[in-house]
């Protein structure tokens, strides 16, 4: 899946820079998205046991309209719950294999952008994650499946949406015409998928009524 990418205009130079690198980079000319087997079995358990450990006490975060989305980066409108990962999910978002492999998909060094990730829950009907690119300490994303309950006809239920090919667009006109350049992709459990999430338009389309899902999307930015 490749494609031609023009860079929306950045006021920071350091990120222009960055999405100039980024732009010439192996994950670019994959398409900006490349699915991967990241976690082994014993860690995508021990990630899913934490995630449900975790389930009475993930708040529900509902954002009605996306706010300012043609000129700020990742708010988008959503209705989730979430909650902040623990010794699991730490250790997988400083795992130096992982680092390494996303420098060499980019030639850049990367670093977590925080201590600690988070897992998404998409658990009552109609849940989702609107239009988005990530924030600006998130060029890079890992998101991955934890555990998946799919109704007997899912359809398009919890898949994400991805717009590869609109870069350079500002949300709102990707929004205007959301059929245009989508691509689908289900992540099925245990598999992840590398985003250039600061550049690339993406969503989570609703999930419908019986779908559990859980995900731990976990954020990167260049190091230095």
């Amino acid at each position: 899946m490749a494609v031609a990418l023009r860079l929306a205009p950045s006021a920071d130079p350091g990120l222009l820079d960055v999405q100039r690198r980024l732009a010439a980079s192996d994950l670019m000319r994959m398409g900006g998205a490349v699915v991967a087997s990241l976690a082994d079995e014993a860690t995508v358990t021990a990630l899913r046991d934490e995630a449900m450990a975790l389930w009475d006490s993930a708040e529900t975060v509902s954002v009605a309209e996306p706010r300012d989305e043609d000129r700020r980066r990742g708010d988008p409108d959503r209705w989730l719950d979430w909650a902040t990962g623990g010794p699991a999910l730490r250790r997988f978002y400083r795992r130096r294999d992982v680092l390494d492999l996303l420098g060499r998909l980019t030639g850049i060094a990367w670093e977590p952008s925080g201590d600690q990730g988070m897992y998404s829950y998409y658990r009552r009907p109609g849940q989702y994650l609107g239009l988005h690119r990530d924030i600006d300490t998130c060029d890079l994303a890992i998101i991955t499946c934890v555990h998946d309950v799919v109704p007997a006809d899912p359809g398009t239920s919890g898949t994400l949406c991805l717009y590869p090919g609109r870069t350079a667009e500002p949300l709102s006109r990707v929004r205007a015409t959301p059929e245009r350049g989508r691509v689908f992709l289900r992540l099925p459990v245990g598999r992840s998928l590398i985003l250039l999430g600061g550049m690339i338009p993406h969503t989570l389309l609703p999930v419908a009524p019986g779908h559990i899902r859980i995900v731990a999307p976990l954020c990167y930015m260049a190091r230095g």
